[in-house]
């Protein structure tokens, strides 16, 4: 038995199953914020003044918001197309190292695929499991950093 402290009204049944839900909504929050001290290594920033904390933090929410997406995605609907979390840049960056990081992209990438490419840009080793925040984070900051790359390369930028 368990209870939960809500100050919403719980006089039906219907009612009670919405707090429910959302009491059950916290493990997505707090994913998140994993994202965003681990994955982005939020934390280790080491900022001086509020201003340049909250600058952190807007960019950072932003990266962790699109390491939930990939890594919640893929956990959910695996074979999902790629292009549902990456952009198609991206996915071009990836098709062009995933070679070299001997993890290249199937010719139509799910989901699931993107995320193994993105992990293997972070340093995960296939046998390793499946990869966690830190390695997703690292990955996902050298993908943005190779779009980039790319997009100057392109003149798109």
């Amino acid at each position: 038995l368990w209870r939960i402290i809500s100050t919403e009204p719980i006089e039906t049944t219907d009612q009670i199953a919405a707090i429910v839900d959302i009491y059950r909504r916290r493990w997505t929050v707090e994913e998140f914020f994993k994202a965003l001290k681990t994955g982005c290594q939020y934390e280790k920033l080491q900022l001086e003044s509020a201003h340049a904390l909250l600058v952190a933090l807007a960019i950072h929410t932003a990266v962790a918001w699109r390491l939930l997406l990939l890594r919640w995605t893929s956990r959910e609907m695996p074979e999902a197309p790629a292009d549902t979390v990456l952009t198609a840049a991206q996915l071009a960056v990836l098709r062009r190292v995933g070679p070299k990081l001997h993890c290249p992209l199937p010719k139509h990438p799910t989901v699931l695929d993107a995320l193994r490419a993105v992990a293997r840009l972070g340093g995960h080793i296939k046998n390793n499991g499946a990869p966690g925040w830190l390695v997703l984070g690292r990955g996902f900051d050298k993908l943005l950093l190779l779009e980039l790359g790319w997009l100057a390369a392109q003149g798109s930028v």
